[in-house]
């Protein structure tokens, strides 16, 4: 017998597919799929015990011919178009509550509605691996777009075929439009490069949908090609990084025009009268993700496939704070370079982002009045925001690369007015040399809220070597029943480690389901400092 191979030369996800547009300096280099046989007349090869074939497929041949066409098939395409081409969609679900509302409107409007919302496929409520939250049923957001509820989210669907109905979704699936849930995911994505593949375009889709509901904008915070490719960051529309590249932009346009426009145009162009009602005090709430895969603005590639957009990205905190609390935004990206070189990457980010230029003038004088040119508008702005309100959101190991940077850099450590910690990898014993930080840290301005499964004496989830929960079972059990937001009775191991800070539960033994899950916690920590800041109440 004659073993056949055939070789499918593909380029690797990781170099076609970047987060928020940005493109790699360095090369494409391949991978190679083997795919091999028993012989001409030995048949196909056998399945592995256990292996989930693709949908569709019936050979270990045709699934990875089937990836290798997916690969093929993304390479130059991005966002929303990527994945639509792979025969995926991001759709809106509402839940029973909020599709009654649908149902109450008019008969025009809630056809539309359900032409727009409402999938083919018959929800199930345990379809969400979200469904073991220890959560209120408050219900956010009255008359806006999107519910802020805890059973409406926006979830990937499979939507090659024709529309039919599912009733079990662990049966296979037929040709209809079928939503991705944890137990069915590996029968549309399969481990590996495809699940690479499809979850890097998921995140670049999720940021699109963020940006676009949220007017949010990237903005270059490091674009130095001997480190890596450019790093950029999400910030709200009026941020004055936004402001000051279009004013590079401009000089640019206007060098290369070379005299162009009229000296009447160009001086009108120069100068922006002074607008008052450019909030500078305006508070930013920055979101730092963890290590890993993720990107600006995910914090679980898994819940973002299988449980939605809300669960597995920043969404309802960008929600909350853009349009109930009118802050602004500045979710970094910490992993654009590579999680290794993470903390320079956080650095960069955060020093671009808040530090005023050196030689930016803050004056406030009666010149204040006067109109400005466009570089001093800009440097005025940059100014400002050194001296504005900042709010951090810091999971995991973002919560260590803030702390490693204060301890080099604190010049910024007076605007901060509360952290929120979610399973953070920081440690106190850090700053022994800085006793001012030291302090801060454990001061109320700081909570920490944990997962019930990080190191809890209580607690008996297991983590498997692959970072998977294990849970014991048992419905009794404090790793399921601890609620949101309840305090924690800390031992003399957290103190040693993470000194005497607040700490909660954040109702879910699941990791990157601390900041979902401790939302409501979260917001409502800084909802009192931000109170105490309103008021002139502060430490």
């Amino acid at each position: 017998q004659v073993d056949i191979v055939a070789a499918l030369q593909y380029n690797h996800p990781y170099n076609n597919l970047t987060m928020g547009g940005t493109q790699s300096s360095q090369s494409d280099p391949t991978t190679t799929v083997t795919v091999t046989g028993t012989g001409c007349s030995g048949g196909p090869r056998p399945i592995p015990k256990n292996f989930t074939l693709l949908h569709g497929c019936i050979t270990m041949e045709e699934h990875e011919h089937k990836i290798a066409a997916d690969v093929a098939i993304a390479k130059g395409l991005k966002g929303k178009d990527a994945l639509s081409a792979l025969g995926f969609e991001f759709r809106f679900v509402p839940c029973d509550l909020h599709m009654e509302g649908m149902n109450d409107s008019s008969p025009d409007e809630a056809e539309e509605d359900r032409h727009a919302k409402q999938p083919s496929t018959k929800l199930s409520r345990k379809a969400s691996c979200a469904s073991f939250l220890s959560l209120s049923d408050e219900s956010y957001g009255s008359g806006q777009r999107y519910q802020c509820c805890h059973d409406c989210a926006t979830r990937l669907f499979y939507i090659c075929g024709s529309s039919a109905e599912t009733t079990d979704e662990s049966s296979p699936p037929s040709d209809a439009s079928t939503m991705i849930t944890l137990s069915n995911r590996k029968q549309f994505i399969a481990d590996g490069p495809h699940y690479d593949l499809i979850a890097n375009i998921a995140q670049e889709t999720a940021q699109s949908i963020m940006c676009s509901e949220f007017n949010l904008e990237w903005v270059t915070v490091c674009s130095d090609r001997n480190l890596g490719p450019d790093v950029r960051a999400m910030v709200d529309a009026d941020h004055p990084l936004l402001l000051e590249e279009g004013e590079n932009k401009a000089a640019l346009q206007e060098l290369l025009l070379g005299g162009g426009a009229t000296t009447e145009e160009k001086k009108d162009d120069s100068v922006i009268p002074t607008d008052e009602s450019i909030n500078k005090t305006k508070a930013t709430l920055l979101i730092a993700t963890g290590r890993g895969k993720v990107r600006a603005g995910i914090f679980s590639r898994q819940h973002l496939l299988t449980a939605g957009i809300e669960i597995g990205t920043a969404w309802h905190f960008i929600r909350e704070a853009r349009l109930r609390r009118g802050w602004g935004i500045a979710v970094i990206d910490p992993n654009a370079r590579g999680e290794g070189v993470g903390f320079d990457t956080f650095k960069r980010s955060f020093s671009r982002l808040f530090v005023a230029d050196d030689d930016a003038s803050n004056n406030v004088s009666d010149e204040s009045t006067k109109p400005m040119s466009r570089q001093q508008s800009v440097k005025s702005l940059s100014t400002s925001t050194q001296s504005s309100p900042i709010y951090i959101l810091a999971h995991s190991a973002g919560g260590g690369q803030l702390v490693r940077h204060l301890r080099e850099d604190s010049t910024l450590l007076p605007s901060i007015k509360a952290i929120a910690f979610t399973d953070s990898s920081h440690n106190v014993q850090w700053c022994k040399s800085q006793p001012t930080l030291m302090e801060f840290l454990q001061q109320k301005n700081c909570v920490y809220v944990r997962s019930n499964d990080v190191r809890s004496s209580q607690s008996c989830v297991k983590v498997s070597s692959r970072g998977k929960d294990i849970q014991c079972g048992d419905e009794r059990c404090s790793c399921i029943t601890q609620a949101s937001g309840k305090l924690v009775n800390t031992d003399n191991f957290w103190e040693h480690r993470f000194g005497k800070i607040k700490t909660l539960w954040a109702g879910s033994p699941d990791h990157s389901l601390s900041n979902y899950a401790g939302r409501f916690a979260i917001f409502d920590h800084f909802d009192e400092h931000a109170k105490e800041e309103a008021t002139g109440d502060c430490h």
